[in-house]
């Protein structure tokens, strides 16, 4: 699914830059890139005539669509060096990337219970999730939280059996918005604003959340809040 727009070579910013914050009490670590692209406007356009569709096997609250090549050929590979000193990614690993344009369409009032809370991506620490922020306006970003009741920031195997068993108490109760500040049972304790042009990446096991709101965001890329989202699986060929 990521290969199928054709798109002129994307280069990287003259002012790009990297930074690594580290958060919560599990001290996770978030890296955050600024002025990535040094047109990130032709992401917009190739949104624009992508074919959007509503993923049928995700609890993703709005449409997806494939990324162009160019974009991984360009992105993931500038970052390898960061990837490696922030996550501990062996030089030696081949990294697999997953992608796809995602605008978050879906109202509150429409979402499932699953919807509306934060989540992890899976209990493997070693694949990175990654948002790329293409939106301009006022919508909300990234943010990560710990579970109140568990006190989990981050769900690897260990964990999975005990969140599980505490996450059927969550999706009972009736929540009217998205995750953020006051969702019940969780606590935010850090957030990525969406500037744009601006990539996160992080660890896929950690509680996090698009900070939606009562969602219900435009379908246009040029309007909506468009991200490029990804996965980053780092295999040992050693």
């Amino acid at each position: 699914m990521t290969v199928a727009i054709a798109v002129k070579p994307l280069m990287l910013g003259p002012n790009i830059s990297v930074r690594l914050r580290k958060i919560g009490a599990e001290q996770q670590p978030l890296l955050i890139v600024d002025d990535v692209l040094a047109d990130p406007w032709a992401m917009i356009d190739a949104a624009r005539v992508a074919d959007f569709y509503r993923p049928p096997h995700t609890n993703y609250p709005g449409l997806n669509a494939n990324l162009p090549e160019a974009y991984y050929r360009t992105v993931v590979t500038a970052l390898r060096g960061p990837i490696e000193a922030a996550f501990g990614v062996s030089a030696s690993a081949v990294l697999k990337f997953f992608g796809f344009f995602a605008l978050a369409t879906t109202p509150a009032s429409a979402a499932t219970p699953v919807q509306t809370l934060p989540h992890l991506d899976g209990p493997d620490p070693s694949r990175l999730a990654m948002v790329h922020y293409f939106c301009q306006g006022d919508f909300g970003g990234t943010g990560f939280f710990r579970h109140t009741a568990t006190g989990f920031e981050s769900v690897g195997a260990a964990r999975t059996d005990a969140y599980a068993a505490a996450l059927e108490a969550e999706l009972a109760r009736e929540r009217t918005s998205f995750a953020g500040a006051d969702t019940p049972g969780y606590d935010l304790i850090e957030q990525a604003e969406p500037v744009f042009n601006r990539l996160i990446l992080y660890r896929g096991h950690v509680l996090h959340a698009g900070l939606l709101g009562q969602g219900g965001g435009a379908a246009d890329p040029a309007t909506g809040r468009l991200t490029a989202n990804g996965f980053i699986e780092a295999v040992d060929t050693g």
